[in-house]
């Protein structure tokens, strides 16, 4: 299996994984947020089993990686979710004990598809968290 291609920048700030139905939305986020000048960029994997292989060199090129799902995991503001007993979404964990690598995850279980403007947000967010 070939190694799928970076969406943006080979490096940068956030890489956000996906895989599914979730594609269309990922990048048109990335697109917005990388027009703000923010250095975000994603990666859609096909396969999860068997993986792509060059996985791990790609995401060692970020600061923070994470997934957006169609998927139930743990809020991690909620008041009784901490590092120990938070259940993350299943790309996620996957990608965590595969890579070893601190992953962490965007979900949504409503019933509906994820907008990419929910997505714009998130990264604004986290960009921000990794400049203190």
């Amino acid at each position: 299996m070939k190694t799928p291609k970076v969406f943006g920048d080979e490096e940068g700030d956030l890489l956000i994984l996906g895989w599914g139905s979730t594609k269309g939305s990922i990048e048109e986020a990335v697109q917005i947020a990388r027009k703000q000048g923010l250095k975000v960029s994603s990666l859609h994997l096909k396969f999860l089993q068997p993986m792509a292989s060059g996985l791990k060199p790609i995401m060692e090129k970020f600061k923070k990686i994470i997934t957006v799902e169609i998927n139930f995991s743990d809020d991690k503001k909620h008041e009784i979710i901490n590092d120990e007993n938070r259940r993350y979404s299943n790309l996620a964990l996957l990608l965590r004990a595969r890579y070893l690598l601190d992953i962490d995850n965007f979900s949504n279980v409503h019933g509906q598809p994820l907008k990419p403007g929910s997505i714009v947000k998130m990264i604004k967010n986290e960009i921000e968290n990794l400049k203190g």
